[in-house]
This record gives C-alpha cells, structure tokens and sequence, in this order.
C-alpha cells in the first residue's frame, strides 16, 4: 500500500487542527519526509537533528534511570508544544515528530501520533 505523507499530514491535521509540523526521521538523524502547515517554517536538518537527539536522550533515561521502555518524549512551551515518538517505517527504526500550535490537547496528540506510527510500519510513502 502506497500513501503520500502530505495526505497523511493533511488527515491527522483536520483531526488536530493545529499541526505546524510532522516529519519522520531516521533515528540516526536524517529526514525521510516532513510536512509544515500554516506558514511554519522549520529547516528540516534542525528538525531532524534535534528529534533524533532528543528521542536518544529519552530512550537511554528511560532505560537506565527508569528501568523501562522509552515511549515519547514532549516539549512544552507557551506557543505550543513538541511530541517525539519512535516508529518504524520499512523496518528502521524512526521517529515521529509533530510541532503543534497553541492550546493543544495532550491525550489527542499522543493518540493520533501512536496511530499514525502504527500506520507507517506497515506502508510505504511518497513524498506528494
């Protein structure tokens, strides 16, 4: 099965409403796709750099102070907020980041972002 990321941006986006950005990254860094929505601009290279390093973080305190398996790791800030979680998309590992605008709900995100990386793992993309 084949789907554009765009129309997957596109989709979880009427459900959220306040999608900025969605990228899916390499863990080692390098962006597979991105999507920005509402005029947001973000240079995918820092996007991905900063998710894979963030995602590395999360997941080695997880392991060694917590004695479990990463999940997700979120940035909150007053404009909104970051969510970063692991996926894998043709069986690499990746992650998942979603940059939000403001007032966004918590519960909605995680969920649909669980849902979307469950999609990715059994799909392929293009880029339109």
């Amino acid at each position: 099965m084949e789907a554009s990321f765009k129309k997957l941006y596109e989709k979880l986006n009427t459900k959220l409403k306040s999608i900025k950005s969605l990228s899916l990254t390499t863990s080692d860094g390098f962006t597979l796709f991105s999507e920005n929505g509402n005029g947001f601009e973000v240079e995918t290279d820092k996007l991905s750099a900063v998710s894979s390093s963030l995602t590395a973080l999360s997941n080695a305190a997880a392991k060694q102070l917590m004695k479990s398996t990463f999940e997700s790791t979120f940035i909150e800030t007053s404009k909104g907020l970051m969510c970063m979680i692991q996926t894998k998309y043709q069986g690499k590992n990746c992650i998942l980041s979603l940059i939000s605008g403001a007032n966004p709900n918590i519960g909605q995100i995680r969920f649909y972002l669980n849902e979307l990386a469950n999609i990715l793992e059994t799909v392929s993309l293009s880029a339109e």
